[in-house]
């Protein structure tokens, strides 16, 4: 659950979400998109409204195509690639052009291997998702939600599922994107990522924003505690499991000598 967390993000800002798990990170994602719509609060994308509601829970009412047409505008991808297994690689990149933006289907075919291309996938486009690796698989879902060309990017932990070995060539797409200045908003464990892609890092923790600043002044100099443990635990996690278990020991001395 979240509280009382704000968040503005400028045209072709790369905001980067760190925090130990269940902390928020994907919740506040998933409230942009409306996919996990806020008791009160608002939400709105390039100066349209999509959600607005006070203290007394009264909803503004968004009509059906209006909220279609600002979700038009945010790329979403989710820990999992979730493409079609029944559809090539390329038919699952042309689905969102051809039936929500109405795109012609020789222009969206078109369009799509131009994507595909663009991301090293071109001898793949008419295979089925069950024959791609992970990490193309992965690649796939981002070309899939640019073949929409939104506005702004989320990233779920679009790594998260991935064998280490096939991290790097998700991260490297994703890098691409913001050196092309698409905004984003990326949710990850990914502390090399956050450190050099990211122009703002924001941790959340047990649903509130508990720091954010520039990425190179938070990882050097966290000022919060528990932003100081977070970072401890994955930059150094042999380091916190020690002092965790050593905390443990002198719990277990102290009551035995109570």
């Amino acid at each position: 659950m979240l509280k009382d967390v704000s968040l503005e993000v400028a045209r072709a800002e790369v905001i980067v979400i760190i925090g130990p798990s269940g902390g928020g990170k994907s919740t506040l994602l998933r409230t942009i998109n409306l996919l996990g719509p806020p008791d009160s609060g608002e939400v709105w994308v390039d100066g349209f409204t999509i959600f607005s509601a006070g203290p007394d829970k009264k909803k503004i009412k968004v009509s059906r195509e209006d909220l279609r047409a600002a979700r038009e505008e945010i790329g979403m991808v989710f820990q999992t690639s979730n493409l079609f297994p029944h559809r090539t690689v390329i038919e699952n990149v042309m689905e969102g052009p051809v039936w929500v933006r109405k795109t012609p289907a020789k222009k969206a075919r078109q369009e799509a291997m131009k994507l595909l291309k663009q991301f090293g996938l071109e001898e793949h486009a008419e295979k089925h998702p069950h024959q791609l690796s992970g990490g193309q698989q992965q690649r796939v879902s981002i070309c899939r939600a640019l073949a929409m060309h939104p506005r702004i990017m989320l990233f779920d932990e679009p790594t998260a599922s991935l064998d280490p070995e096939l991290v790097g060539e998700v991260l490297v797409v994703m890098k691409e994107l913001a050196d092309e200045g698409m905004t984003m908003i990326v949710v990850t464990h990914e502390m090399g990522f956050a450190s050099q892609v990211g122009d703002r890092v924001l941790v959340i923790d047990d649903g509130v924003i508990v720091e954010e600043g520039p990425a190179r002044e938070l990882f050097t100099a966290p000022k919060n505690p528990r932003t100081q443990r977070f970072l401890r635990s994955v930059l150094n996690p042999l380091e916190e499991a020690e002092a965790d278990k050593g905390s443990t020991e002198n719990e277990i001395k102290a009551r035995r000598s109570e």
